[in-house]
């Protein structure tokens, strides 16, 4: 698996050289990557620092993070995006009410046995590293020997419960080595003895080249006119919060000439209500009567992205980095068949039960001695090696470092940056649209209690990536994306977007003229490839009230009859949606922590005939901190979107198993 290679003559320790304190920083640069390529690419260069090009541990000059936040302050601007439809606020990611949030992880425990382990391997085979049994209390007069288990998903279903239906596993018959073997297969798992004791395991993943398999006719191979297009997400990060904690490859991004849709707004709460539209093209609610009956469970059916792309030629991949949190399989139960010719959970989740380490809050960090996200972020680059003479449609989503913790990705900037410099490299640039993107921004903490943090959990970043020849020859598709780049954006825009790429005649010059005079206002998604009218709202881009970010407020007295009104309201909402689970406690008011009445359009109250309300809460039992937008006709008050949770819940709804619910839910 991956070391660490450190360059430095400080004594640090790792790759070293003894003249390496007097090398000049291109030279100690050149032995870096001379390093990493001895050994047959195994070695993940961590990090190079701007000004010596020397990567330290566990510090923040490790990963380029300065402690002068007013150094690295960039201008703000008054708008994000300003539109006839929506103008969102200006946002700084180092404003003054922001700063104090933004700390290097110092206190984040790495992974174990990172210089130590047992086996190492390249793309073919897995060896053992004799330097390294001392270690793990291996002498020459033991009997040593070690078993290659290679692993995989059976075909067949018979007798598995629907729970784990997509987890299942079969493992193979015990193949025995005690200095190296070739690799055969995708997903392995090696334990060593010494003396008849299990003494060490290591779980390996390749990206072995398959049979193409098509449902359609329309075989791709060498079409110039085809790319591949690989969306890769990192969880819970703001467009400003990209900004502030991976600023090497958000650089790198900008180099390229990336476009960075400002105007990203989400559609829904978590995670899933995310993806869904991206993939799916509809809202969450709509998965019951498209493609979730009510007695069908799995995902099997739904008429995902990938799809189009297996039809049309393209090879599919779907990988995430945890199975505990994984986005069709967090209190859901997955995927019966296999969705895409690489799929990625079966290793994941086997790999996370048997030798997952360094549980931060809800998710494994590490296998064993590497970053799961370092993981994921090899087996992508693996399969751009192994597909090159193919076309590859990839969905990939980081979870692990990112879920929980606002500054987390701090740890992540230069691997990532990294990954895209191979990338750029080995010219797969050249023929690869990348999507680069996340759901939405962190949702708790004491950052969100901020009007900023409210802003960026509902603007999460993304970043396109188009290749030259893509802007050359599709100039006013490029175009009309540069200008929808400050337009209010969606995943809905994101889906038909790809849509679009399965086959890119429908975005050449003519027919981007042609297709420009159908009636795009009232439609909910519109590929970022044509014009997004300049007049679009919230409610044209099909986005809740309580998740828009165009509108207006101003803030309300707390003692005022509308707020406490408002308030009572919320919780009674709260335990309206609760009132089936007898095992969660009724909620009281505790505290009215803050109401703001949203400027919502253009018209006056007397016009439409209601008003609406921003209101966060405190309840009791569990001191859950709840924020919710009301609206308030003549008549009634309704829920305008659902109810956000401000604060971690932890084990306060363990008795339920509604991903929805547990937000609300305290158990009695």
């Amino acid at each position: 698996m991956g070391r660490t290679a450190v360059v430095t003559g400080e004594g640090q320790g790792g790759a070293k050289h003894p003249a390496a304190a007097n090398w000049s920083p291109a030279i100690r640069l050149k032995y870096l990557f001379l390093t990493a390529t001895v050994f047959g690419g195994s070695y993940v260069i961590i990090s190079l620092t701007t000004y010596t090009n020397t990567v330290f541990v566990n510090n923040e000059a490790q990963f380029g993070f300065s402690r002068d936040l007013h150094h690295q302050k960039e201008p703000s601007e008054r708008y994000t995006i300003k539109t006839k439809g929506c103008s969102i606020p200006g946002l700084d990611p180092y404003d003054e009410h922001i700063k104090e949030f933004v700390k290097f992880p110092r206190k984040m425990k790495s992974c174990p046995n990172v210089n130590k382990t047992l086996l190492n391997n390249n793309k073919t085979h897995i060896w053992v590293l004799e330097e390294n049994k001392p270690h793990y209390n291996i002498t020459e007069d033991q009997d040593f020997s070690c078993c290659y288990k290679a692993f995989h998903r059976p075909s067949t279903v018979q007798d598995i419960d629907g729970i784990e239906i997509d987890d299942r596993i079969q493992y193979q018959d015990c193949v025995h080595f005690d200095d190296f073997i070739k690799v055969t297969d995708e997903f392995v798992r090696v334990l060593c003895y010494s003396d008849g004791l299990e003494t060490y395991q290591q779980f390996f993943l390749f990206a072995p080249h398959k049979e193409f398999k098509s449902h359609g006719t329309n075989e791709i191979t060498g079409d110039k006119r085809a790319y591949n297009v690989i969306i890769m997400g990192i969880d819970a990060v703001s467009r400003m919060n990209f900004h502030r904690t991976m600023p090497k490859t958000l650089q790198f991004l900008k180099n390229k000439g990336s476009v960075e849709l400002v105007g990203y707004n989400k559609v829904g709460d978590n995670t899933f209500p995310n993806l869904i539209p991206l993939l799916l093209g509809i809202k969450e609610n709509e998965l019951k009567t498209t493609c979730l009956p009510y007695d069908q469970l799995t995902f099997d059916n739904c008429p995902f992205v990938w799809e189009w792309f297996k039809q049309a030629g393209y090879y599919t991949a779907l990988g995430e980095d945890s199975s505990l949190l994984g986005s069709f399989n967090y209190l859901k139960v997955g995927f019966s068949k296999t969705p895409t010719d690489y799929y990625l959970h079966t290793f994941i989740n086997e790999a996370e039960t048997k030798s997952g380490k360094v549980k931060d809050f809800n998710s494994y960090l590490c296998m064993d001695e590497k970053y799961f996200f370092q993981v994921l972020l090899d087996y992508i680059e693996d399969l751009t090696i192994t597909l090159r003479s193919s076309k590859l449609f990839g969905f990939f989503w980081e979870i692990t470092m990112s879920h929980d913790y606002l500054n987390y990705p701090m740890i992540m900037d230069s691997s990532y940056e990294l990954f895209f410099k191979k990338l750029e490299r080995s010219n797969y640039l050249d023929d690869t649209i990348i999507v680069l993107l996340s759901d939405h921004g962190m949702r708790w903490g004491d950052i969100r209690s901020t009007k900023q943090g409210r802003l960026e959990e509902r603007l999460p970043f993304v970043n396109i990536l188009l290749p030259p020849s893509f802007k050359e020859t599709y100039v006013s598709a490029y175009n009309n994306l540069r200008i929808n780049s400050r337009r209010l954006t969606t995943p809905f825009d994101l889906h038909e977007t790809l849509n679009d790429l399965v086959n890119l005649k429908y975005i050449e010059d003519e027919n981007i003229r042609f297709r420009s005079n159908e009636f795009y206002a009232f439609k909910r998604g519109i590929s970022l490839f044509f014009p997004i009218p300049d007049n679009r709202t919230c409610e044209m881009a099909s986005i809740d009230d309580h998740w828009c970010t165009c509108h207006k407020g101003k803030k309300l007295s707390k003692d005022s009859s509308e707020a406490i009104e408002a308030a009572a309201h919320l919780v009674r909402q709260l335990n309206s949606l609760l009132s089936d689970h007898v095992q969660c406690a009724k909620l009281v008011l505790s505290q009215l922590i803050d109401v703001t009445e949203m400027e919502v359009g253009t018209p006056s109250v007397d016009e439409v005939g209601w008003r609406e309300f921003m209101v966060t809460v405190q309840t009791t039992p569990g001191n859950g901190i709840f924020e919710a937008t009301l609206r308030q006709s003549k008549v009634e008050w309704t829920l305008a979107g659902t109810i956000s949770r401000l604060n971690l819940y932890g084990d306060q709804s363990i008795c339920i198993h509604n991903y929805q619910l547990k937000l609300y839910c305290y158990c009695q």
